[in-house]
């Protein structure tokens, strides 16, 4: 009886994972407009207007300006599960307690490349700044 559940829960989850996953698919195949409405007021408004270059250059300005702020955050995006782009593994737990930078994120969403773009960028510059406080755990 245990087996048989067993195998029932892992074909459930198999099967949801599948259906999560073709429906994202499908999903993000939706033509991207260039709508400011898309985007909350507190995301960058670069995501909607910008080239790539254009809001990697506006990340690392952003990432600059924090750092001189002595504020830094921690850009997070994803699709079905959110990280923080451009962060190794190793360092996590690291980034882990600071505030978080609002991105657009899920599968449906329009600007889910372009805040990618972003939270790479902005987590990439701040990341030196963050060992550097922190270089004696890391």
């Amino acid at each position: 009886m245990k087996t048989r559940i067993n195998r029932f829960l892992a074909a459930l989850v198999t099967l949801s994972m599948c259906i999560a996953f073709i429906g994202c698919a499908h999903l993000q195949k939706c033509e991207i407009s260039n709508q400011m409405e898309d985007l909350r007021p507190d995301q960058p408004a670069i995501l909607a207007t910008g080239t790539p270059e254009q809001i990697r250059q506006t990340a690392i300005a952003d990432a600059r300006a924090d750092i001189a702020a002595s504020r830094p955050r921690i850009a997070i995006t994803g699709s079905i599960v959110t990280w923080p782009m451009g962060v190794p593994d190793k360092y996590l737990n690291l980034v882990a307690p600071y505030p978080k930078i609002s991105l657009p994120c899920g599968c449906t969403s329009t600007w889910l490349e372009q805040a990618a773009t972003y939270a790479e960028a902005y987590n990439q510059e701040i990341l030196p700044y963050l060992l550097s406080q922190n270089e004696a755990h890391y």
